[in-house]
């Protein structure tokens, strides 16, 4: 039984490195060409990418409640969502389009890191405070004309131990008040085999992940929050109220089952 899960680790492996290494610079050189398009042509690259390594990994995405609300909402997106596994990038991307906050290293991995850079994600150094509040200014200012995601646990949790939401994200509206903030909320049936959390090293959940034979997950798309809701609120209040909202429903599947 052993061999078969790690055969079926290996194969997975194998595939998901070929199809990265053969997409990267193809990817790389197509958004220096279209340079000038490039956040435009970047996501819907990553989306295409998404959606193959959802089939290498046997990932079925069962519903999408409540898509019309982000259909209504276009434009100046800012999706808040809970994060439990590498996993989620590939979930999002593939449903929404959207690029990502990403932690700064991620900007010097070798290909990979040019194109989320050329593609519009923007960088975070979580050890500058300093770094933190210029990548608040540069959401605000560029996130009127795209989608963009944050985790603002700022690393995977287990849905029986959920991180809380850093708050300093949710001052973006409050520089810009013509973006909405989505709430969205991701539910993995096999979240206790798949979810990420200490001291799991990410070759162990990787193994982890790729030993699964199918993965269910259902995403949820909440009510956008707005400036409006931030009348008589501070930020801090606000984070509190989105990160209920988000995980309200892992508490009644906790519960549930």
């Amino acid at each position: 039984m052993q061999r078969k899960v790690i055969f079926k680790c290996v194969v997975k492996t194998i595939i998901f490195l070929l199809v990265t290494i053969l997409l990267a610079p193809i990817y790389f050189l197509t958004l220096l060409i279209f340079y000038k398009w490039r956040e435009r042509i970047g996501p819907e690259l990553v989306r295409f990418y998404s959606k193959i390594c959802l089939i290498i990994f046997r990932v079925h995405i069962e519903e999408v409640r409540n898509y019309e609300i982000f259909k209504k909402a276009k434009k100046g997106i800012l999706i808040i969502s809970n994060h439990a596994s590498f996993l989620d990038i590939f979930v999002l991307s593939s449903i929404f389009g959207s690029v990502f906050v990403s932690k700064a290293e991620v900007k010097y991995y070798p290909v990979i890191g040019q194109i989320a850079w050329l593609m519009g994600n923007v960088f975070l150094n979580r050890d500058s405070s300093r770094e933190r509040i210029k990548v608040i200014k540069t959401i605000a200012n560029t996130c009127s004309d795209r989608i963009l995601v944050v985790f603002p646990q700022g690393t995977t949790s287990r849905v029986t131990e959920q991180l809380p939401f850093n708050r300093g994200i949710f001052k973006v509206i409050e520089l810009n008040p013509d973006i909405s903030i989505l709430p969205v909320t991701l539910h993995y049936r096999e979240d206790a085999e798949i979810a990420w959390h200490k001291p799991q090293s990410f070759r162990e959940n990787a193994m982890r992940v790729s030993a699964q034979d199918n993965i269910h997950v259902t995403v949820i798309a909440h009510n956008p929050v707005c400036i409006d809701d931030y009348r008589g609120k501070t930020s801090a209040e606000v984070c509190r109220m989105v990160e209920q909202i988000v995980a309200e429903p892992l508490r009644v599947s906790c519960i549930s089952r």
